[in-house]
């Protein structure tokens, strides 16, 4: 488990040094997590604190097991002079789980506090599957992820849930049109598999935006709209580099809209066996596959041109099975869109794959953790 610097308030002579010290090791903690590796006196400067301020932070912190010294290449050990000190945050103090309950799968990675992924779990389901074995299967799959890391569960810091369906703010699921047993169920409480880490539940998709943004075709982009393919057809939105919810949780659900295109779009798809080989017939120039792609992608382009045009966001993501398409849905689709579009849109394909949504999670999972971490207030 992760220790904390002492957690006085101030208010007399001891507490606001204990106060200040605390300030001080949070800002040093902060900076040695940013630049991964660094000197003292590196650390001193980006933390804004004083060399001797930064050592006495660097050995709590050691102490604590948040940093550790690299130790110097055999070159540099032999060299003529001392070499600085460097020091790096220790990714591997704690990990979070990060599960995507599907419909017909179930997905979970564990990753450690720098973001890097370090096992992953999956396990198909059944679709009719009660919420009582879905959520048995969940835990089975997150009990394996914690396992193939080798992480033991009290290091295991915070676990972040997807689920389709719209969340309430408490984690409970309040709406879902794929699994009508689901809602009322407490996912924060069913999947509170590793004792007292905090559970964060998400929508799918909304969750399947903040990776794209984090690791995915998005990174470092602030307005994004994430458009989810596959046996349904959903949207993520985020306005500068906030995935938005909406007053219900409910921002993005366009597809219910028959208007918007979704529905005919994805009875359209789901009528045509193998969607990406359908993509890389018309691709090659098959005119049958190419009419069925343009009718597709005509009526896909109008639930997106109207969430763009709401929003008018600096790039547009294709995400789930049907991003592996690539360039020959992509192609036809940002032809559709310039017909509604005000603007040239750029339009790209997620390379995350079918973790995208798990990876979400874990993001949530994880930027709870370094809120916690970097919280130098309680």
């Amino acid at each position: 488990m992760i220790a904390k610097p002492g957690t006085r308030r101030p208010g007399s002579r001891g507490g606001d040094a204990a106060w200040l010290q605390r300030l001080n090791t949070t800002a040093v903690l902060r900076a040695l997590h940013d630049l991964r590796v660094a000197t003292v006196s590196e650390l001193a400067k980006a933390a804004g604190v004083s060399r001797p301020t930064t050592e006495e932070a660097l050995a709590t912190l050691v102490t604590q097991g948040l940093a550790a010294e690299v130790r110097p290449e055999p070159a540099a050990a032999r060299a003529v002079g001392r070499p600085a000190r460097r020091f790096e945050f220790n990714a591997r103090v704690g990990h979070v789980v990060g599960v995507d309950v599907g419909v017909g799968e179930i997905r979970a990675v564990t990753v450690d506090l720098r973001g890097t992924v370090v096992a992953q779990e999956s396990a198909l389901i059944r679709a009719d599957s009660s919420t009582e074995v879905r959520l048995g299967e969940a835990r089975s799959v997150m009990r394996r992820c914690a396992k193939a890391a080798r992480v033991e569960h009290a290091d295991i810091l915070a676990v972040g849930v997807a689920s389709t369906g719209i969340i309430d703010d408490n984690g409970r699921v309040a709406l879902s049109f794929r699994l009508p047993d689901l809602p009322g169920t407490d996912l924060s409480e069913a999947l509170r598999v590793f004792g007292t880490a905090p559970v964060l539940v998400g929508n799918d998709a909304r969750l399947g935006t903040l990776a794209e943004s984090w690791l995915g075709a998005a990174r470092g982009i602030g307005d994004v709209v994430n458009v989810v393919t596959g046996r349904h057809l959903t949207a993520g939105i985020m306005l500068d580099g906030v995935v938005r919810l909406g007053r219900h949780g409910a921002a993005g659900e366009i597809a219910v809209l028959p208007e918007a295109g979704w529905r005919a779009a994805l009875e359209l798809i789901e009528s045509q066996g193998d969607p990406i080989a359908l993509f890389a017939a018309a691709g090659a120039g098959d005119a049958a596959a190419i009419a069925t792609v343009d009718r597709f992608t005509a009526d896909l382009s109008v639930g997106i041109a109207a969430l763009v045009l709401a929003v008018d966001p600096d790039c547009v993501v294709v995400s789930g099975p049907l991003a592996r398409a690539g360039e020959h849905l992509l192609a036809p689709l940002r032809t559709q869109l310039a017909r509604r579009c005000l603007f040239p849109l750029d339009v790209r394909a997620s390379t995350l794959g079918p973790d995208a949504v798990a990876l979400g999670a874990a993001k949530l999972a994880l930027t709870e953790v370094e809120r916690d971490l970097f919280d130098s207030v309680h």
